[in-house]
């Protein structure tokens, strides 16, 4: 690599970490710069970048990912034949200056992205301040009448979905990812924050790896795409894709996606995507109530659950089992310590605090009644 080539090189790898530092800095420091970067910048990414990769029928970001292991591997290989080869070690610091140069570049991008396109959106306004709902603390009642609520939902909507020859939900012959797209845009027609292109959601190749990570989807702010596990469950995967697309209009707080998700599917015109919706925001509501009742109060509710949520929640808990091991906590760990980084002060179960926003919701619900 020529001398001024390298010297452009470390001058864009250092233009790049520094804007990403300086993005950082600036959203946690400045009082408005989150909210103007949402508005202003990052739809900039995603009106440009995440539509032309959306034209990809696969996911860029798995493609990449295996693209930087393979290329490192062969790398390591090549710069230890130059190591043992008399006659090619001539050549092994050209190899290693040049290395070095790609890593940078790649690096110092990557970086840049997830400042610009994710990062910064965790110091925006939240969601409920937007919508003016109010966030306050549950109460086990409050908590036991969503679960009503929600159970009877779902009983209503569990003779309108299609089954499997398993009895198990199924989503065969939708088209899901459209479906998605349809129900966050018809989301986006009431408010006006969720309004806008939503790209095209990518399936996952290596979805069983996600599975051994515990992971149902994953955005990625350097390619701006929507990636999702698709060996889950088929009741799993439409609320699923429906959270990774809202992180696509900046709402990377989990607990946030979560609750868009959940209003998305439940704008569908399909039972199914309602049905994945509502058994999505029970699981999460059933789980936080758990905390508060006693054994016999929360025995005398799973009772009220219809056969066909049971089934399916059965058939979700048996697929995870499998995938419990090493792999799964040192992933969950590792969310976990990224999400608090993040200031999303309970890691992980940040993902269960859209209850919160579900409870807000009802709270509305019920002072217009």
């Amino acid at each position: 690599m020529r001398k001024n080539l390298k010297i452009i090189v470390f001058l864009y790898s250092l233009c790049m970490m520094i804007a990403g530092v300086t993005i950082i800095l600036l959203s946690r420091n400045v009082a408005g710069f989150a909210e103007w970067h949402s508005e202003h910048i990052f739809p900039v990414f995603t009106n440009s970048v995440g539509m032309i990769f959306s034209l990809l029928p696969f996911s860029l970001f798995e493609v990449g990912v295996y693209t930087c292991i393979a290329g490192t591997l062969f790398y390591i290989i090549y710069l230890f034949i130059l190591l043992i080869v008399p006659s090619l070690r001539k050549k092994l610091k050209k190899a290693a200056i040049n290395g070095i140069c790609v890593f940078l570049v790649v690096l110092s991008t990557s970086f840049m992205m997830l400042a610009s396109n994710c990062i910064v959106n965790y110091d925006r306004a939240t969601y409920a301040q937007m919508t003016n709902q109010k966030i306050m603390p549950s109460t086990k009642e409050e908590l036991l009448s969503l679960c009503n609520i929600l159970i009877s939902d779902a009983k209503d909507l569990a003779g309108s979905i299609s089954v499997d020859e398993d009895g198990l939900f199924t989503t065969a012959g939708m088209d899901i990812k459209k479906e998605a797209r349809n129900s966050m845009q018809a989301l986006g027609e009431e408010n006006a924050i969720l309004s806008g292109h939503y790209p095209n959601p990518k399936p996952i190749l290596s979805s069983k790896l996600m599975s051994m990570m515990n992971l149902t989807g994953i955005y990625s702010p350097i390619t701006i795409e929507a990636n999702y596990n698709k060996d889950v469950l088929d009741y799993v995967m439409p609320y699923t894709i429906c959270h990774e697309l809202a992180h696509l209009k900046g709402f990377i707080r989990e607990d946030e996606a979560g609750f868009i998700a959940y209003a998305a599917c439940m704008k569908s015109e399909t039972p199914e995507f309602r049905y994945s919706g509502t058994l999505s925001a029970l699981e999460y509501t059933l789980t936080a109530y758990y905390r508060e009742a006693t054994s016999e109060e929360y025995a005398r509710l799973c009772v009220k659950i219809p056969e066909q949520v049971r089934r399916d929640i059965l058939a979700n808990n048996v697929y995870w089992q499998q995938y419990q091991g090493k792999i799964a906590g040192l992933a969950e760990k590792a969310n976990d310590s990224y999400l608090k980084v993040n200031a999303q002060e309970g890691g992980v179960k940040s993902y269960g605090r859209m209850v919160d926003l579900l409870l807000a919701e009802h709270r509305i619900g019920a002072e217009g009644i």
